[in-house]
């Protein structure tokens, strides 16, 4: 015997003897009833019914932990529980997916299990080869059904339905559905056998009299009788068609005769409208020269001049002074003179009368002396320059890259709103008019913007979403910086760098100077990190946070935050299975907006190819009921952002229909999902004729995949 399984055999001996304790302490009447129960069973296997016995102390176990039962019901719970097994474990231990099934048998054990409500149906589970199909159908009952109901109604219909399905899956939520209308449906045989005629009918199988194959007869003869009719009429209105084509030829001829003289002419009025055009343009651009030309000098002039008259005060200033320090000069000092030309200030000094040595001094330009070298008011603003560059106080000025702007006017909350959504609203009507295209929630994402609301965008993955924050940052004429998902606090904040510096995020450009910081996939980052954004979701008017580098920074009346993500912010679901959830009071400073996607947007995009968005339309309504009737989002969903691609492959005749239906609607997708979505597309194709070409290339490429 390996090391493994004495450690295996040891680990089975503790749990039953942990149960058999457990028991022990239990001084209830059923609890002891019990316990002789469970001894008889350990110490005579030849009485066993569920083998191995540390299967049967598991399920025990089970029972006590999950509370599912009071303890005088053990006994009756694991009877049940061996009647389970019998079915599930024919052959005992050695029945295949033993580990497996064993795994399945415990959880029936678990409160509002099949073991506490008695729903455990042989006959249903042998339909299932995945038995954990069989689970999920038990799960989807609600509390406990009536007695019979699942021996009366599902029972006998699981049987028949399952022959109409060949795929588990779909049986297996179909079997879901049906349990779930029977189980609050008063007619529940009503029911049953509209469900089953909907599986016989979608198998091609329908109930056809001898009455009814009479009435087909009928009503075919009188559809040839139409026919006939018909055809008459159509050989009757061809020649009618002839005589009008012939007609209609020698009008267009002449028509267009008469286009191509009338469009000469106004192409030779239009070439001389032309030359007027550019002689007017010459003719104001040089005018407008002359006017810039003359302001250039008049600014000149004034400015020199203002600059010799500030040059002749500073003179008389210096002569002033200098004539009083000769009045106080002491002696020895004989002169100082100003040279008006060179403007030189010189002091000579001569031996005093009491012999002692005096050295005589010429301030020149260079020295520590005076020196004014100034001949002209250009000299004289360029000495001022260097002066101030050498002397005055170099204030080191922060962030003076960009200037603090002036209030948005449409973001300014001392105008009506009504008058700013109006300016809004105007310049969007600009865009439409240029060709541009708006989503359906545009107006509501804009007014939560401009209500400083913290809109946070909900949608899947090209609905949009950045094209739109895009479309508002240019109504409202402001900068948007996209800063991506939160991974770090310091994507917020920056940091002090190892030299002592800062590194400034994007996060605090926006802060500072008034842009809207965009946050994509905020459902995609840190949780941990992203509640740092508390701090600045409040919308205090006088708000402002100290950043790691010390400054105080105030916040900007312009600043706006727009959030977006895959997900409600309640984490992952069946599509986006990486999402975290988004910690609650951020979630709670947030204004949440479905998006999704807008047929009207693409049908714009596409609006020169309407055949392809007539695909689109169908392929999308397919998508949609393939996730009602699997209870999840349908993978391999039709984007705005795919609409977009189709048109420019159709614009530059880059990709043929068949390259567009592979790479965009058919590769990476699993044949039994596809073939759902052409059995769709199949049923509506009627409603979008148009979409016929490209629904027969469409279904031509996935009969030749399933081979």
């Amino acid at each position: 015997m390996g090391i493994w399984s004495i450690l295996e055999k040891d680990e089975n001996a503790e749990l039953i003897n942990n149960v058999e304790r457990e028991l022990r302490s239990d001084r209830t009447s059923g609890a002891t009833e019990f316990l002789s129960r469970f001894m008889y069973l350990k110490t005579n296997p030849e009485s066993r019914v569920i083998e191995p016995f540390e299967l049967y102390a598991s399920a025990v176990k089970v029972l006590m932990e999950k509370k599912t039962l009071g303890s005088d019901s053990y006994t009756v719970a694991m009877q049940y529980g061996e009647e389970i097994y019998s079915a599930m474990f024919p052959f005992g231990e050695k029945t295949p997916y033993f580990e497996e099934l064993c795994t399945i048998f415990l959880e029936m054990f678990d409160r509002d299990g099949v073991v506490f409500r008695k729903l455990f149906n042989a006959t249903i589970y042998d339909l299932f080869n995945d038995k954990y199909n069989f689970m999920k159908w038990i799960r989807c009952i609600v509390g406990k059904p009536e007695a019979g109901f699942i021996e009366a109604y599902i029972s006998p219909y699981a049987t028949e339905a399952r022959v109409y399905f060949l795929d588990e899956i779909p049986f297996t939520a179909n079997l879901i559905n049906v349990t779930k209308k029977l189980q609050v449906s008063a007619d529940k045989q009503a029911v049953y056998d509209e469900e089953l005629g909907k599986l016989r009918r979608m198998s091609g199988i329908y109930d056809v009299n001898e009455a009814t194959l009479l009435e087909a007869v009928r009503k075919i003869q009188a559809a040839e009788v139409l026919h006939d009719r018909v055809s008459e009429l159509i050989k009757f209105v061809e020649e009618r068609v002839s005589i009008l084509d012939a007609t209609s030829r020698n009008s267009v001829l002449e028509v267009k005769s008469s286009c191509e003289d009338e469009v000469k002419k106004a192409k030779y009025e239009l070439g001389i409208i032309d030359e007027k055009l550019k002689a007017a343009y010459d003719a104001t651009v040089n005018e407008q020269k002359q006017v810039v030309l003359y302001e250039k000098k008049k600014l000149l002039d004034d400015t020199f001049a203002e600059a010799e008259e500030r040059l002749s005060q500073l003179k008389q200033a210096a002569e002033k002074t200098i004539n009083t320090v000769k009045l106080e000069m002491p002696e020895g000092i004989t002169e100082i003179k100003l040279d008006t030309k060179q403007t030189v200030a010189t002091t000579n000094v001569q031996p005093s009368a009491s012999g002692i040595n005096v050295v005589k001094n010429t301030s020149k330009p260079g020295s520590s002396g005076y020196n004014d070298t100034i001949s002209s008011a250009a000299d004289y603003l360029n000495a001022y320059n260097d002066y101030a560059n050498i002397y005055e106080p170099q204030v080191a000025a922060e962030d003076n890259d960009v200037e603090i702007p002036d209030v948005n006017p449409l973001l300014d909350e001392t105008r009506s709103f009504s008058e700013r959504l109006g300016e809004a609203m105007k310049k969007k009507q600009y865009m439409v008019a240029m060709g541009e295209h708006f989503h359906k929630m545009f107006d509501d994402v804009l007014i939560a913007v401009m209500e400083n609301s913290n809109p946070y965008l909900i949608g899947p993955s090209g609905c949009g979403k950045t094209f739109m924050v895009s479309q508002i940052s240019r109504i409202l004429g402001m900068d948007f910086i996209d800063i991506g998902y939160i991974n770090e606090e310091y994507d917020i904040l920056g940091f002090q760098t190892a030299n002592g510096g800062y590194s400034r995020p994007n996060f605090y450009r926006c802060y500072k100077y008034g842009k809207i910081a965009f946050c994509d996939e905020l459902d995609n980052g840190n949780s941990r990190a992203t509640v740092k954004l508390n701090s600045f979701l409040s919308n205090l008017k006088d708000a402002s946070y100290s950043f790691p580098n010390g400054e105080n920074v105030r916040r900007h009346p312009n600043f706006r935050i727009i959030g977006a993500g895959n997900t409600d912010g309640n984490g992952a679901d069946s599509n986006y299975n990486s999402r975290e959830k988004i910690e609650e009071s951020v979630q709670q400073r947030f204004t949440p907006i479905y998006i999704g996607y807008d047929n009207e947007v693409e049908k714009k995009i596409l609006a020169d190819y309407p055949d392809w968005y007539s695909f689109l339309v169908l392929f999308r309504m397919a998508t949609d009921e393939w996730g009602r009737n699997n209870y999840g989002d349908a993978p391999g969903i039709i984007t705005t952002r795919d609409a977009t691609r189709i048109k420019k492959y159709r614009d530059n005749n880059s990709f043929d229909m068949e390259k567009i239906l592979e790479y965009e609607f058919i590769q990476t997708k699993d044949i039994t999902y596809l073939a759902f979505i052409e059995n769709h597309i199949r049923k509506n194709i009627a409603g979008y004729g148009n979409a016929s070409t490209i629904f027969n290339a469409f279904s031509s490429m996935i009969n030749s995949r399933r081979g």
